[in-house]
């Protein structure tokens, strides 16, 4: 019986994204927005800065990039492993097609970022998905050296006998729980970086001829990590299967994915014709997984707490809604109106939402305003399975987070291109090298 490593090492190296090329495409150009809005804010800079300084490697760039596009928070994430597979496969991707093999096609690049997402997801989900995040694990963090492995050998076409040394070599180095990193700068980002790059360093010493341990990758290193939710079945491969992409949500606003329901819920409720200025309490009823989570910290306590923070999202929504999609917040004040707005929202965690949970990520918004109750219960967000994000969507999406200004935003549509335009997957990956980042000339479309 083959072992769990080898039926992914087959799968890594021989399964075809033809069926999906379109869809790549656009996430293609939703991951540009995130790597072009991390580029742009103090932590990507001072992110950059360090890796250029500290690492003079050609990988340098996977571990720039995926630091920089991860800390957004506007990155694709999929809800039931709540691993955000762009940040680990695009970064990767374009750092070894430029350092390694410029002259991969889009279908062999496609192919590698299809395999890495789906084998991030399943060893995610294999070890218990969301369950990971109350052990004090972050499930994209564990799965990065795997899922970089994935994409990076694909890409550098490994058989399927060195594909299985690739992963082994990269579970190996699955990292542990980081804790909770916090300041003007936290560490988290670099360390998802590096993550991504020790998955890539992984897949090249495979193809250099270092093996790995192909039996590592079994039910009792899966329950050393994930606990008595460890499910290897995910890590099971059949033919015609759904593949996990098909359930990846993109996000229409800078946020953690968890607040997003709440912040559709008050939206639509204000859109009824309710002046914020009424709106005398607000109750949110979520999830028990995730209830405490969103109501943790005020939101002026920095940059990351006013995403993970529903009170602040919440009051951004009614009344800064541009703020919703300010990736770096540098300059957003927390004014009064601001703070007692937040001072008005009420979190619960609502049983009749558990069973839900983690399929869907909802949320239920009640109102009081002008002595009237109005409530919503959204279960998909906008950019979720059920309610998908065009081109359009995420055209809107680049403008509203990167300003119609962008000498780059003219990289939206040229990522969308390159899943199956070699001229376009040159531009892309060549505008994301090390070399000269922000300097490359892009082609044009209408």
């Amino acid at each position: 019986m083959s072992s769990l490593i080898e039926r992914l090492a087959d799968f890594a190296a021989t399964a075809s994204s033809e069926s999906h090329r379109d869809a790549i495409g656009l996430q293609l150009a939703d991951s540009a927005i995130a790597l072009l809005a991390g580029a742009a804010t103090p932590e990507g800079r001072a992110i950059q800065r360090f890796v250029a300084n500290a690492d003079g490697g050609g990988l340098a760039a996977s571990a720039s990039l995926a630091a920089t596009m991860r800390l957004t928070e506007v990155d694709d994430i999929h809800r039931q492993s709540a691993v955000t597979p762009s940040a680990i496969v695009v970064p990767t991707a374009l750092a070894l097609r430029a350092s390694c093999v410029p002259h991969a096609s889009p279908s062999s690049f496609t192919d590698a970022l299809f395999v890495g997402e789906e084998l991030s997801i399943r060893l995610a989900c294999a070890l218990g998905g969301v369950s990971l995040l109350a052990r004090g694990s972050w499930p994209s963090y564990v799965v990065a050296p795997l899922g970089a492995a994935a994409t990076a050998g694909r890409l550098l076409g490994l058989s399927r006998d060195r594909m299985c040394h690739a992963l082994a070599l990269a579970a190996a180095q699955t990292p542990p729980p980081i804790g909770r990193t916090a300041g003007r700068r936290p560490g988290r980002w670099l360390l998802f970086g590096q993550a991504v790059r020790a998955g890539c360093v992984a897949a090249l010493a495979a193809a250099d001829g270092f093996d790995g341990d192909v039996g590592l990758l079994n039910d009792a290193w899966l329950r050393a990590i994930g606990g008595a939710d460890a499910n290897a079945g995910w890590l099971a491969t059949y033919e015609g299967e759904m593949p996990a992409r098909l359930l990846i949500s993109t996000k229409p606003h800078c946020a953690a994915k968890q607040v997003l329901a709440a912040v559709q819920g008050l939206k639509a409720l204000l859109a009824e014709g309710v002046d914020p200025a009424s709106v005398e309490s607000v109750e949110i009823a979520v999830p028990s997984a995730y209830a405490a989570m969103i109501d943790r910290e005020p939101p002026e306590a920095g940059r990351l707490a006013s995403l993970l923070s529903v009170r602040g999202q919440l009051a951004l929504a009614a009344l800064r809604p541009a703020s919703l999609d300010d990736v770096a917040r540098e300059r957003l004040e927390w004014t009064p109106d601001l703070v007692a707005f937040a001072a008005r929202v009420c979190v619960t965690s609502d049983a009749s939402l558990d069973s839900l949970y983690p399929v869907k990520w909802p949320a239920r918004v009640r109102i009081r305003a002008a002595g009237r109750v109005r409530e919503i219960t959204v279960e998909d967000s906008l950019g979720d399975p059920a309610q998908r994000s065009n081109f359009h969507a995420i055209a809107d999406k680049a403008i509203r987070m990167l300003g119609e200004a962008h000498p780059a935003l003219g990289l939206i549509e040229t990522a969308r291109r390159a899943a199956t335009q070699q001229t376009d997957l040159d531009a892309l990956c060549g505008y994301f090298q090390p070399e000269a980042p922000g300097h490359r000339a892009l082609p044009m479309h209408a």
